[in-house]
């Protein structure tokens, strides 16, 4: 088994903490040049309940794999891993970003 320094654990989760921050501040600024202004407010709060749930349904996952035995490694595995999925998302969903038309409703046709 591996044994870290405590200075070494500190600047490793330091570096992780940034990357996450630097990401999250990143993409919090996306939405504000795809959607109009009137609809921002509506999918930031849409955002904060899909980061809510998505809190909650990670605490639930990160409890059961401690309680079975698993560890904090699939935790972490699963915890980086989805930074790198929603990358991938954003990147092949959103491949120009520019303003969305909201004139036409997909209803109304």
């Amino acid at each position: 088994m591996i044994h870290w320094s405590i200075p070494v654990v500190l600047l490793l989760f330091s570096l992780a903490f940034f990357g996450q921050q630097s990401w999250s501040t990143l993409i919090m600024t996306v939405p504000t040049d795809l959607v109009p202004r009137a609809a921002l407010g509506r999918l930031a709060g849409l955002v904060g309940l899909g980061g809510a749930f998505g809190g909650i349904a990670m605490g639930q996952a990160a409890g059961w794999a401690l309680d079975h035995g698993f560890g904090y490694t699939p935790v972490l595995v699963v915890a980086a891993s989805l930074h790198l999925l929603a990358f991938l998302v954003v990147c092949v969903t959103i491949p120009h970003i520019r303003q969305l038309d909201f004139s036409r409703s997909p209803l109304s046709l």
